[in-house]
């Protein structure tokens, strides 16, 4: 399976023009990818601004339902739904799921502006199972242990800003060893009111290793300077092989996770 991540620059609060760029970058890509994933909150940034919040008939979700069609491809991203954080996969035939943030960015007064969901969502698409995560709910490893290999690839969308990311590296390849499963991170570029993004995004697989290549395109270049294009393939047979012939899995502590109401929202 091929999936592409796309690191976006996100113009603050801007959807018509942020949508309308990526429009263009979708048309740059000269190859068939099976999965496209923008960062967290690609159409506004990440922002505290109530009058950015839409419902799931608003227009950054229309335009990844139409876009899906179009280019006949999955799309997964974040946006600010009905006071949720919530991340997006979307198929040309529809809204497969959706998953909402779990853990609110405290630093950023994020509880203060939205609701901590409660669900874990894995998707099915393709006979492979994606689990979704956003931004911060990496710095959690419980929330994220892959129960019996529940799912086989982890797909975090973030807004890492560079004063962090040497952190975010550590921790997407922590999660992919732990879990035994390819770990997905897409991270933003650019600059916003919270500080500088640089290219991170990054695909690593079971046993710590990254594997995506940076592609290198100079039309979306010229649309969007320093967007960063990184193409993998994701072999689901070498990670069953792997699974089977180190099973670390078996040897996985028992637990149950009890969701704390978010009180700050």
């Amino acid at each position: 399976m091929i999936i592409t991540l796309l690191s976006v620059d996100i113009i603050w609060e801007n959807k018509e023009e942020n949508l309308q760029r990526y429009t263009q970058l979708l048309e740059c890509l000269d190859y068939k990818s099976d999965i496209i994933v923008f960062p967290e909150m690609f159409s506004t940034g990440f922002t505290m601004n109530p009058a950015m919040q839409e419902s799931m008939n608003g227009v950054s979700v229309n335009w990844l339902l139409n876009e899906s069609v179009k280019n006949d491809t999955a799309l997964i991203a974040s946006v600010p739904v009905d006071s949720y954080n919530r991340g997006l996969f979307v198929t040309p035939k529809g809204i497969l799921a959706y998953y909402d943030k779990r853990h609110l960015f405290r630093m950023g007064d994020e509880p203060k502006y939205y609701k901590a969901g409660d669900k874990k969502t894995i998707v099915n698409y393709k006979n492979i199972n994606f689990a979704l995560n956003i931004c911060y709910d990496i710095r959690f490893p419980v929330w994220s242990r892959n129960i019996d290999n529940e799912y086989d690839v982890l797909i975090n969308i973030a807004s890492f800003p560079v004063s962090r990311i040497k952190a975010a590296e550590i921790l997407v390849k922590a999660r992919a060893i732990e879990n035994l499963s390819y770990m997905i991170f897409v991270n933003r570029v650019g600059e916003d009111c919270s500080g500088k993004y640089i290219p991170s995004s990054m695909v690593i697989n079971y046993k710590g290793e990254s594997i995506g290549e940076t592609l290198t395109n100079e039309k979306a270049e010229k649309i969007m300077p320093g967007v960063q294009i990184v193409k993998a393939n994701i072999d689901i047979d070498s990670l069953v092989a792997f699974r089977n012939k180190f099973p670390a899995w078996k040897d996985a502590d028992s637990f149950k996770i009890t969701c704390k109401p978010n009180a700050e929202a």
